[in-house]
């Protein structure tokens, strides 16, 4: 599922291509990926353009000349695609928009857990959703608060988008990996240097992985991307990594390096 990093990505590449150019045409394959009609998306995309963008953690917000902003959420396989031929739409663009100039901005969404909605403003949006600051963007004042009297793991707070917006499975797993955190170390028991060395090790994951334009393969040889996968080598200890449900999903960690 794209993260952070990732969106961040889509927003940089929107803001190369898409921004200022009137909308002419609207189409969707599929309306099950509108939160609204598509009527309401004729209504308040077409002859508007997209002026700027903002994202908070997975979700990218298009402010448009209207009184509507697009929101995008990019599910597990969403990306965008902008285009000059029509026939360059992928059978997956279930989403497509068309610009004055002929080119076209594309909704890609093969799994189809991506959607778009359209919401009055962006803090009324992320007010009614419970998101908290982006991850990139929070401060540790307001980390440490979000974290008080919390009882359970720290890898499912760290997942939860009014925490920390915009860390996902993978994030959560590479930030106390670390931090030297074990995933199932309960909040209340974490000190505040450990809380500390969370907050420093997301900044760090975060800034790494948009540096990187999110490709893992590039990332710091002491990054568990490397060896995210049960029974491979801990870049520190040699000892293997395991794998563990925590709060229902997936989570990888080094025993050895993260313990409990």
């Amino acid at each position: 599922m794209p993260e952070l990093p990732e969106v961040h990505g889509y927003k940089v590449y929107i803001d190369s291509t898409s921004l200022h150019k009137n909308i002419t045409a609207f189409d969707c394959r599929d309306t099950k990926l509108l939160k609204m009609p598509k009527s309401d998306f004729e209504k308040y995309l077409l002859g508007e353009a997209f002026t700027e963008t903002r994202r908070i953690g997975k979700y990218l917000f298009l402010r448009t000349t209207g009184p509507k902003a697009l929101v995008m959420h990019f599910g597990m396989t969403g990306r965008p695609n902008y285009y000059k031929d029509k026939a360059d739409r992928s059978k997956f663009g279930h989403i497509e928009i068309t610009f004055e100039n002929g080119f076209h901005l594309a909704f890609e969404n093969k799994r189809k857990f991506g959607w778009w909605d359209l919401a009055d403003s962006i803090e009324s949006f992320k007010n009614d959703r419970g998101l908290s600051d982006d991850a990139r963007d929070l401060s540790l004042e307001d980390f440490k608060a979000s974290l008080s009297n919390r009882k359970t793991h720290v890898k499912k707070i760290l997942m939860d988008q009014g925490v920390a917006a915009g860390v996902g499975n993978w994030m959560a797993d590479e930030i106390l990996y670390q931090a030297k955190i074990h995933p199932e170390k309960k909040v209340g028991d974490m000190s505040d240097e450990d809380i500390e060395a969370v907050f420093d090790a997301m900044k760090k994951v975060i800034e790494t992985a948009i540096e990187h334009d999110a490709h893992y393969s590039d990332f710091p040889e002491n990054f568990l991307m490397h060896f995210r996968k049960e029974g491979a080598t801990c870049y520190h200890t040699g000892d293997e990594i395991q794998k563990i449900k925590v709060g229902g999903r997936t989570t990888y960690f080094s025993p050895a390096w993260q313990g409990l």
